[in-house]
């Protein structure tokens, strides 16, 4: 291969791989979105995971505080008979109050694990929202950089061309329509009255001639 035709090769090269990176402009976005809404799902999914943890949790808050009140009002009623369910009743208490203290730091931590997870979430939703508006508006602009470009074409260098082809387009259809119109078979009762017609145009001017011809001779 000549020195000229591996620059030749390697420009085309460089041009080839130039435009696949304008034609896949969309491609890109296209994937890149959804990979990204595959991850938002992703994310929706795990929150509601947390959200019914969390449900579990403050149900286990409202079962203990329950019991404490259970425990307490158990522990009145039998003191005076049975101070040792009673006290029983009171260290049963003391066991809910300590699972209780626990469970509430739990129920904060994982308030705030959620609050922070549904702000990620919602973030991710906004994104999504404002790249599909973007690809969208920037499709609609190459939908008119490329109708834009081919009027260009057509107003361009290749008017000239465009004019030939319009030029030889109308000839072909001439010679289409003379042909069609040469081979329509005549219809025999038109051309009878056609001919009538035309026969008593003859005669309608050769009595105005004969007319002239009397008056000239008078």
């Amino acid at each position: 291969m000549s020195l000229i035709q591996r620059i030749s090769a390697s420009i085309t090269s460089s041009v080839d791989r130039a435009v696949s990176k304008v034609e896949n402009h969309d491609a890109i976005v296209a994937a890149a979105l959804r990979e990204t809404q595959q991850a938002a799902a992703r994310s929706r999914v795990r929150l509601e995971r947390v959200r019914r943890d969390g449900a579990s949790l403050k149900q286990r808050r409202e079962d203990l505080e329950l019991a404490i009140t259970r425990w307490t009002e158990r522990a009145r009623v039998v003191a005076k008979n049975d101070e040792a369910k009673a006290l029983e009743c009171l260290r049963r208490r003391r066991e809910c109050e300590k699972q209780l203290g626990s469970l509430r730091t739990s129920i904060e931590q994982h308030d705030e694990l959620e609050t922070r997870i549904a702000e990620q979430v919602k973030k991710i939703d906004a994104r999504i929202s404002e790249v599909t508006q973007q690809r969208n508006m920037m499709r609609s602009r190459q939908s008119v950089a490329e109708a834009m470009r081919a009027i260009n074409n057509i107003e361009g260098s290749t008017y000239g061309d465009i004019e030939d082809t319009f030029d030889r387009w109308e000839i072909n259809l001439g010679e289409t329509e003379i042909l069609l119109g040469a081979s329509t078979p005549s219809d025999p009762l038109d051309t009878a009255f056609l001919a009538e017609e035309d026969r008593a145009e003859l005669r309608a001017e050769l009595a105005v001639l004969l007319n002239d011809d009397k008056e000239d001779s008078s």
